[in-house]
């Protein structure tokens, strides 16, 4: 979808470049400082008769797995687990999975509130001299008299060449004390390579009380996270898995161009609108077309899914927004209040609101999902919003421009927070991220906006923001043409990001470091442009809508 040609080129000759001063942060310890706020999330105390600590790596539904030393929960005994918000969730000592061969242990515990889950790592790229985090909540001691959370930095020191014992194959320099058992080694990206167990050391025989004390030498111990994941899987221990690395699994094909792609929360029910104003609903796991859902008379710029997976909402070029009835295909309601094409729609997450961005009148409509009342319209870009994302709590919204803006928005009281302006090129597509307060916004490229004449310089950039503070935390660059859409992992691990130059890049969120391309051609192996992303609800898979008509499942891989 090339902006030139959809804009005139008087309202192109028009906009000018807003910059504003930018404050300068050091990368590293913006990184440092990320992965130090994501670690404390995942790090959980396990309280018992040898307290320690622990990583919540597995979700299903309102159950959560916690990765321990085995050495941890060693007995039997009232165990409880302590999350980073303090709440106290009781062990069922029944359910503890002791890891034969190794010295860890899978523990349980349930829950209704939503905590993040650590993001997997490949422990076989870890090699001496790398930088690692330890994190847990060591015990308490002459100075520091409780437990308090600790991340500290160091250097992988060797790796021996066959397993220790217990499978301990990791030693690094971090600083460590009785009680961080159990926590997690992280990498340079914050991914879990490694559970923390022990730390070499020498015994003191103290004099003046008669008794010998161990005292650490620098050196500590960790099993890789490839030796859980290798013993779970022979031993039929099943969890989802959260890494970065997707493969191509399946190509659904039309032969319309899909404009935008759509998944449900449950990751089953793929939605995909067609240049030809139609929507056709997948089942993911067969590739099997569910049905065909006709109303629309122009292309299908934007879908979305509500959390429950039960409505869906289309904006089209035709100036109308659809309600349907995933299920029953049934058209629920007809939003018309617009005079001119729609090419974002959101749902909130908590399924009570719909959000849609108009070209022409450059106004956010607020509506209510369920009758389509009209509940605010958000006046104050000067010029066409291009895309639109709720934030976690559905009580703001963020909305980027032709302008080269991005807005913050009070959806309840129809308010303008914030305004952010950095981008030297019009802003396609943001994201929000599920945790924290992070905005990511991608920008067309020169060349897409003046069809190749005098694009000298090519503004394909992705931008990282704190939503709290307006503050730009970095710029990613990688993409030789326009991002067309950003999607930020459920876990808030990882940005994807899809664009016209026919991959789609892997981002780490924490550090902004490119993890992996996926290369996406058409059947005659030729780069196709890429449309529309989306994340499945557990994180696992990715789908891409191409200008082909094909919609791509991608799978992570485990290592």
């Amino acid at each position: 979808m090339k902006l030139y040609y959809q804009l005139s080129a008087a309202l192109m000759g028009s906009v000018v470049i807003i910059s504003q001063p930018l404050m300068v942060v050091s990368q590293s310890s913006v990184d440092e400082q990320a992965i130090a706020s994501m670690a404390r999330e995942i790090t959980v105390v396990i309280n018992g008769q040898n307290p320690g600590s622990g990583v919540i790596i597995g979700k299903q539904n309102n159950t959560y797995y916690v990765l321990t030393a085995k050495h941890v929960v060693a007995t039997q005994d009232e165990y409880e687990i302590v999350t980073s918000d303090a709440i106290k969730h009781p062990l069922n000592y029944s359910k503890v999975q002791k890891i034969p061969g190794v010295d860890l242990a899978l523990v349980q515990f349930t829950s209704n509130n939503n905590y993040r889950v650590a993001q997997l790592g490949n422990s076989a790229n870890i090699t001496e001299g790398v930088t690692v985090f330890t994190s847990g909540w060591p015990h308490p001691g002459r100075a520091i008299t409780q437990r308090i959370y600790q991340l500290t930095k160091g250097n992988i020191s060797g790796r021996p060449l066959e397993s220790l014992e217990d499978g301990y194959e990791l030693v690094y320099t971090n600083i460590t004390r009785s009680g961080m058992s159990g926590g997690p080694v992280l990498d340079a990206q914050g991914r879990v390579i490694g559970i923390h167990g022990r730390g070499e050391g020498e015994s003191i025989f103290n004099p003046d009380t008669g008794q010998t004390i161990d005292v650490k030498s620098g050196f500590n111990l960790a099993i890789p996270i490839n030796s859980f994941l290798k013993i779970a899987a022979q031993n039929g221990i099943k969890i989802p898995y959260l890494g970065d690395d997707f493969t191509l699994v399946n190509t659904l094909s039309d032969t319309k161009k899909v404009v935008s792609v759509a998944i449900s929360s449950d990751g089953q029910t793929i939605a995909s609108g067609l240049a030809d104003g139609s929507i056709k609903l997948w089942h993911k796991n067969t590739g099997k077309e569910l049905r065909t859902l006709i109303g629309h008379s122009r292309s299908v710029h934007s879908l979305a899914i509500s959390a429950d997976g039960q409505t869906l909402a289309s904006g089209s070029r035709d100036t109308t927004i659809k309600i349907w009835n995933i299920q029953t295909g049934k058209l629920l309601h007809t939003l018309t209040e617009t005079p001119g094409l729609i090419v974002s729609v959101a749902i909130s997450p908590d399924g009570q609101t719909i959000a849609s961005g108009s070209v022409e009148d450059r106004v956010i409509r607020i509506w209510n999902l369920h009758s389509g009342k009209l509940l605010h319209s958000l006046t104050g870009h000067s010029y066409p919003i291009w895309s639109i994302a709720f934030t976690p709590d559905s009580q703001t919204l963020v909305s980027s421009s032709v302008d080269r803006t991005i807005k913050i928005w009070d959806v309840s009281k129809g308010q303008l927070l914030r305004t952010l302006t950095g981008h030297l090129n019009i802003i396609k597509s943001v994201a929000v991220s599920p945790y924290g307060a992070i905005i990511a916004s991608g920008t067309y490229s020169n060349k897409d906006v003046t069809g190749g004449v005098n694009s000298t310089e090519d503004d394909s950039t992705i931008k990282i923001w704190n939503r709290n503070t307006g503050e730009l935390l970095r710029t990613l660059k990688g993409h030789s043409g326009t991002i067309s859409s950003l999607a930020i992992d459920p876990f808030g691990h990882i940005l994807a990001s899809g664009s016209y130059d026919g991959t789609i890049k892997i981002w780490s969120l924490h550090t902004g470091q490119l993890l992996h391309t996926l290369d996406v051609k058409n059947r005659q192996g030729s780069p196709v442009e890429v449309l529309s992303i989306a994340f499945g609800g557990d994180a696992q898979t990715l789908i891409s809508g191409s200008a082909d008509g094909t919609v791509k499942i991608w799978q992570i891989t485990k290592p």
